[in-house]
């Protein structure tokens, strides 16, 4: 489980907060949320970086291929590489779940706290997908075959990628 940043930020910011709440009608209920979006870039960047695990073992993977003149696999082992790529730049840049006060998409503090706990879900996902791209890695590194555990990481990583569709379609309160 990731750490909750929400308590992190909000200790930080306190004192900036209550002096504004003071002198800015409606500030309070705009602070909180901010706070909350701010922890949910925390949180999925935290998650974004934790993915990069993963990916360096593919990386690892596909240069103890080419080091040995095995370029028969490394047409595959890049795809894959390419899919965590995408991953990784979907999950860091995602839709934070709560806009500010100018900006058109909206979502409410439950759905915040929803999506709050989903992109925690998120980090059993990479869990698996890391615990993936390590099999993957043992079994290059033992001259194994490893089509299927390319076959396995490939399919671990578009599952994640329509996670990440889930999320967006909740932000956006799409069905």
């Amino acid at each position: 489980m990731e750490k909750d940043y929400r308590d992190e930020i909000a200790k930080g910011r306190r004192g900036v907060i209550d002096w504004l709440m003071k002198f800015i009608p409606g500030y309070r209920g705009y602070a909180e949320k901010e706070t909350r979006r701010e922890a949910d870039k925390m949180l999925r960047q935290a998650l974004a970086n934790k993915l990069k695990g993963g990916q360096r073992r593919v990386e690892e993977t596909r240069d103890r291929f080419a080091a040995a003149a095995q370029i028969d696999r490394l047409d595959d082992i890049d795809r894959v590489g390419l899919i965590f790529e995408n991953v990784i730049d979907r999950l860091g840049f995602a839709s934070y779940g709560y806009a500010g006060f100018f900006d058109t998409v909206r979502v409410d503090e439950e759905a915040l706290d929803r999506l709050y706990a989903y992109d925690e879900g998120l980090a059993q996902a990479i869990d698996v997908i890391n615990g993936k791209a390590d099999a993957l890695a043992q079994a290059a590194a033992a001259g194994e075959d490893i089509t299927a555990k390319l076959d396995e990481l490939k399919s671990e990583l578009k599952a994640f990628e329509r996670k990440l569709d889930d999320r967006q379609n909740a932000i956006l309160g799409v069905a």
